[in-house]
């Protein structure tokens, strides 16, 4: 009876961990290697593409990009994320905690923690808090993030993933008017590769113990009814 409650208990401390690692894992690291935006649907100009890839895309990283800090409007900001070409001039796309001085005229504007993020494998759903992205424009920064509390941000940035190749696409609606155009709604996606954090190696050692309990407790019983 003793050894029986024993298996039933390795089997439930073994299976029930496993379940629920399986099903979320925060994001190790990602790759951004293609993108769009729209601002505002009524524009003429229309949806318009990602064009140029930084060097680094990892989000979860920290921060990336200055902002268009010391470079010239009219030229792209090599450190930023992605970039585009918008009206005549480049966006360039970083992450910050706050504006980095490009539109020193609109003072600070709040960003937001080091990106985070959550993959699920089994809904292949993406999930990120991107409250710390960023336009760099016409040497104006301009808040195009997730979480604002203007009653069109998207609270997070969701989107699908797939647990065999990594491959996800994800996209927000973040309100990124500036000046006179206060009300313009910004609709952007990002797609790549994103990888989870791996099980730590104590777990995979833990649970492998555990297994190895349960094969010499069924062994040792096998052997006392022979």
């Amino acid at each position: 009876m003793k050894q029986t409650v024993l298996n039933v208990f390795c089997f439930f401390v073994l299976c029930i961990p496993l379940e629920s690692l399986a099903a979320s894992f925060s994001i190790g690291s990602m790759s951004v290697t293609s993108g769009e935006f729209d601002i505002d649907t009524s524009d003429t100009a229309g949806v318009n593409p990602f064009t140029r890839i930084g060097p680094n895309t990892n989000l979860v990283g920290g921060y990336i990009g200055n902002g268009g800090v010391a470079v010239a409007p009219e030229v792209p900001d090599p450190d930023s994320i992605v970039g585009a070409m918008f009206s005549g001039f480049p966006i360039n796309v970083y992450t910050a905690a706050s504006n980095l001085g490009g539109n020193t005229a609109a003072g600070t504007i709040s960003g937001g923690p080091v990106p985070t993020g959550t993959l699920d494998d089994v809904a292949g759903i993406i999930t990120m808090d991107l409250s710390s992205f960023f336009f760099n424009w016409n040497d104006s920064d301009i808040h195009a993030g997730t979480g604002k509390t203007d009653g069109v941000t998207s609270a997070l940035a969701t989107g699908a993933w797939d647990p065999v190749t990594g491959d996800y696409t994800l996209s927000w609606i973040s309100l990124t008017g500036l000046g006179p155009k206060a009300n313009l709604v910004s609709f952007i996606s990002l797609s790549g590769v994103a990888t989870p954090v791996p099980v730590p190696a104590t777990f995979i050692l833990f649970f492998s113990g555990i297994a190895g309990l349960l094969g010499v407790s069924n062994r040792r019983k096998t052997a006392g009814t022979e």
